[in-house]
């Protein structure tokens, strides 16, 4: 993962399943999170995560750092919304701002070839380039589900997967 950006704010996107990203350090500021509901589904989510975008980052606030935490759904629903998500995303980013998506490293070849390809798609639009970027890894196993304070490791640790529902 890049370093912690000193301008702008952070965003975190965690959708219901993935693993949070170990190497994602936490700025002194904070980060603004969201967290796919169970039972909300992607598209659903995706939706909630366009108002959140509104309300969390005021005008004129640019975003350094989006992060989305995917869970391994490879299906055309998760990637319409990962879609959605991640053209809402690029819109509020900085001059330097970074989306990256992040999934666990027992992501499977289908999952991780498709995630590549929307990251290539993504990035080849516009003049984003090295601005869209994927990550495989930085789990050791430990998602998310219901019961998410067992066992949650501090922010910012670099070698724990803290569980986010």
């Amino acid at each position: 993962m890049s370093p912690t950006p000193t301008d702008g704010c952070e965003l975190v996107v965690v959708e219901l399943g993935a693993a949070w990203p170990a190497s994602l350090t936490v700025p002194a500021g904070g980060c603004r999170v969201i967290a796919e509901r169970e039972g909300e589904g992607p598209l659903g989510f995706a939706a909630r995560i366009d108002d959140f975008v509104v309300q969390a980052v005021p005008r004129g606030v640019a975003v350094a750092r989006a992060v989305v935490a995917c869970n391994l759904r490879a299906d055309q629903t998760a990637e319409a919304a990962r879609r959605a998500v991640a053209e809402s995303l690029l819109g509020r980013l900085g001059p330097k701002g970074s989306l990256f998506f992040t999934a666990s490293h027992a992501a499977g070849e289908r999952f991780r070839r498709r995630l590549l390809d929307l990251v290539t798609e993504l990035a080849s639009s516009g003049a984003r380039g090295e601005r869209v970027q994927a990550r495989f890894g930085d789990d050791d196993g430990r998602a998310s589900g219901p019961r998410t304070s067992e066992g949650a490791a501090a922010l910012g640790a670099e070698t724990n997967v803290a569980r986010v529902a």
